[in-house]
C-alpha cells in the first residue's frame, strides 16, 4: 500500500471516528500516539551540556518533548488557516520561553553579581562574551518579539494571516544554533 493510499486511509477513519463519537455522544475517545515521534527527557537531557541546574534542565528537556508533539502535527496534519496559524504560534512561543530561560541561566553564570537580568540584557552578556554575535541576537529577539504575542491583551490587530510554518522553522534553526554556541562554550570554558 503507497503512502498515499494509507493517508486517506487514515483520513476517512478518522472522520468516520469523529462521526462515530459525535453520534454517541462520547467526551473522550484515546488514540495512540505514534511510538518513536517524541524524543525522550533524557535525550534532550543529554544535549543540554551547558545548563548546571539540573530542575531547569529537566524542564526544558519536558517542554522539548512537546516541540516533537507539535512538529509531529504540523508534519502529519493539513490544518487550515486560524487553526494553523495558532497552532504555529504555540510552536514559537514554545521555543520563545525555552530561550529566554536558557538566555537567563547562561547570563546568570556569566554575571552572578547582577540581580536583575532580563531577556534582552542576557543577550547583551552572551555578546559581550563571545558566545552569541550581533546577528544572532536579532534572530533571538526576533523570535521573543513572536512570544511576547501570548499576551492577547495587548495585540493590536486580528492574529489572521501572521504565523507561518517557515517562521515556526526559522525559529528551531535559531534554537539549534543557540544550543550548539552554548556547547561550543561550554566545551571551551566560557561558561
Amino acid at each position: 500500500m503507497s503512502i498515499e493510499n494509507i493517508v486517506n486511509w487514515i483520513s476517512k477513519l478518522f472522520q468516520e471516528l469523529e462521526n462515530q463519537i459525535k453520534k454517541n455522544k462520547l467526551e473522550k475517545v484515546e488514540i495512540d500516539f505514534p511510538k518513536g515521534v517524541i524524543r525522550t527527557a533524557d535525550f534532550f537531557r543529554s544535549r543540554l551540556t551547558f545548563i548546571s541546574d539540573e530542575v531547569l534542565k529537566t524542564n526544558i528537556a519536558y517542554h522539548l518533548m512537546l516541540s516533537d508533539v507539535y512538529r509531529w502535527i504540523l508534519n502529519r496534519f493539513k490544518l487550515d488557516l486560524i487553526a494553523k496559524e495558532m497552532l504555529i504560534k504555540e510552536g514559537i512561543s514554545l521555543f520563545g520561553n525555552i530561550l529566554e530561560a536558557v538566555l537567563l541561566h547562561t547570563a546568570k553564570l556569566l554575571k552572578p553579581d547582577e540581580e536583575k537580568i532580563g531577556f534582552f540584557r542576557a543577550c547583551t552578556i552572551l555578546i559581550k562574551k563571545g558566545i552569541i554575535s550581533k546577528e544572532m541576537k536579532k534572530e533571538l529577539e526576533w523570535v521573543w518579539s513572536m512570544r511576547c504575542k501570548e499576551h492577547l491583551a495587548s495585540l493590536p490587530e486580528r492574529e489572521y494571516d501572521k504565523y507561518k510554518l517557515e517562521d515556526y522553522n526559522r525559529t528551531v534553526l535559531i534554537w539549534r544554533s543557540l544550543e550548539k554556541n552554548l556547547r561550543d562554550a561550554k566545551q571551551h570554558g566560557k561558561i
